[in-house]
């Protein structure tokens, strides 16, 4: 909690996934609207609750599309954009960092998306993992947790104190079970493009979870009506 404050990111180890969780990616629908043709995705919505008994609950929202503000995703941001909803189980997961970090306010509740993505580069195509260049995403706090790379080189991940800061104040690539854990309205934050080693296709996949405080959820119909409009 220390670092997040002082630095606006920490980091975050989390045990092996699963295999019923790593291999749920390979069935992942191509996402039609970032990446050109390079990323896999689905999502979730959830609502926290704080529990004096148990803790954070995680209620599972009855599935909408997902609508990002254009000023924050240049790319794909001012519509709708309809996904599968997640298939496996990433709340234990999620809970135990909520849970070990201790960053969310207790007094209210919360709002959460998760993005389930894979990013997959072949021979001839490499893959960008942030096609919206250096951002932030309009949350209140992000986590990136990389599960696996496979064959895969780059992929380096870059935290900015500005968007048109001269240089990162850290980059590093990210391994299998290590998460970051950013404060976004202080950090910027980008990924450099994947490609393969030698001609086999090369994977990298990743968790997003995204929070914002419930009065600001980005979920439902006066949500989606402020993001196409771009009323922000």
């Amino acid at each position: 909690m220390s670092e997040l404050h002082d630095r606006g990111f920490t980091f975050v180890t989390l045990p092996p996934a699963d295999d019923d969780v790593l291999s749920s990616y390979d069935d992942l629908e191509l996402d039609p609207y970032m990446a050109h043709g390079t990323r896999y995705k689905r999502f979730s919505q959830y609502r926290l609750s704080l529990s004096a008994d148990a803790g954070w609950q995680f209620e599972l929202l009855p599935h909408r599309a997902y609508a990002a503000y254009k000023k924050f995703n240049n790319v794909a941001g001012g519509f709708l954009r309809e996904y599968t909803p997640i298939a496996v189980d990433f709340v234990s997961a999620i809970k135990a960092v909520v849970d070990k970090e201790r960053f969310l306010d207790e007094t209210f509740d919360w709002q959460i998306n998760v993005h389930q993505n894979r990013s997959k580069a072949t021979f001839d195509k490499s893959a960008e993992l942030t096609p919206e260049g250096i951002h932030q995403d309009g949350r209140t706090f992000v986590i990136i947790w990389v599960l696996n790379r496979h064959n895969v080189r780059g992929g380096e991940m870059r935290l900015w104190p500005a968007k048109d800061a001269a240089e990162p104040m850290w980059r590093g690539t990210l391994g299998a079970g290590e998460a970051v854990l950013l404060d976004d309205k202080r950090v910027f934050h980008d990924v450099t493009p994947i490609e393969p080693h030698g001609s086999e296709t090369g994977t990298r996949d990743i968790l997003i979870v995204s929070f914002s405080p419930w009065d600001e959820r980005w979920y439902g119909e006066e949500h989606e009506r402020a993001v196409l409009s771009d009323a922000v």
